[in-house]
């Protein structure tokens, strides 16, 4: 069942293997492009919901030698992200254990704080963006980005696709999360106390047989973390739930198959004097 933290928030994907493999294969360049044109070498940044630090330690190496701390609430993504440095000799990154709402980091101490699929989750969005406003200094940047589910497409759609879809949604809005929330990233920003936002968006695209088969996967990882909320509350059948396996498995090899989905990502500045190199 999913698992809950004094907070209140409930993380289906905790002890969820398939889903940390998902999770595993990002990279900055990708998940945090809409970033890394404002990153500068002496940046300290700080990564919330880093877990297994596949994105934190292109962020490192973007901004080195300045110093990068990622964060989550899980100790085993801290473990697993710590292990992926030291096998890459990364040495400007530490990792540790903690919640976005009680960052464990004085104000004012941070140039750049980034959160990539992390927000849409939580309960309280804006309270977490007012935690990480204040960490930041002056000139400080805020970077947040997660996909709205409300830009979803899949073809060919399948009525057992789409109740899933429509299902998985429920889930996470019955969590406390909104699937739609990034649309109004700019909006939160700027309700936060960012003076300056900016909104740009990535579309995650599913269009040959190699990235429908990853697609399928990451649906199924994403069923496994999902479903027994949907079983408990009497949502879904099993029955149904191992059609759904079928039929996601099927889908991933049609030679037709299509899928895509749109990412919003808002960049938030402070007032202040812009951010300047501390080294010669």
């Amino acid at each position: 069942m999913p698992t809950s933290d004094p907070s209140g928030e409930i993380y289906s994907h905790e002890s969820n293997p398939a889903f940390e493999a998902q999770l595993a294969v990002r990279k900055a360049k990708r998940e945090a492009a809409f970033l890394i044109p404002h990153l500068r070498p002496g940046m300290r940044l700080l990564d919330v919901g880093c877990g297994p630090g596949s994105i934190t330690l292109g962020l490192a190496q973007a901004v080195f030698p300045g110093q990068v701390v990622g964060i989550d609430r899980q100790p085993a993504q801290i473990d697993s992200a710590h292990a992926l440095a030291v096998s890459r000799g990364i040495h400007n990154v530490r990792f540790e254990v903690a919640t976005v709402y009680e960052l464990p980091f004085a104000s004012d101490s941070f140039d750049v704080a980034f959160a990539n699929g992390v927000i849409m989750h939580l309960r309280e969005p804006l309270r977490a963006l007012c935690e990480m406003r204040r960490i930041l200094r002056p000139g400080g940047i805020a970077a947040v980005r997660d996909p709205d589910w409300g830009t979803s497409v899949h073809a060919p759609m399948t009525p057992r696709l789409q109740q899933w879809i429509e299902l998985a949604a429920r889930v996470r809005e019955f969590n406390g999360g909104n699937p739609h929330l990034s649309r109004h990233y700019r909006q939160l920003l700027l309700d936060a106390g960012f003076v300056r936002t900016e909104a740009s968006g990535t579309v995650n695209v599913a269009g040959s047989l190699d990235e429908t088969r990853r697609h399928g996967a990451f649906l199924q990882a994403q069923r496994l973390g999902l479903a027994p909320t949907a079983l408990g509350r009497g949502w879904l059948e099993r029955a149904e739930l191992e059609a759904l396996t079928t039929e996601i498995d099927a889908w991933a090899v049609r030679p037709d198959a299509f899928a895509a989905t749109t990412w919003c990502e808002a960049l938030g500045w402070l007032t202040g004097q812009a951010w300047q190199q501390p080294f010669p």
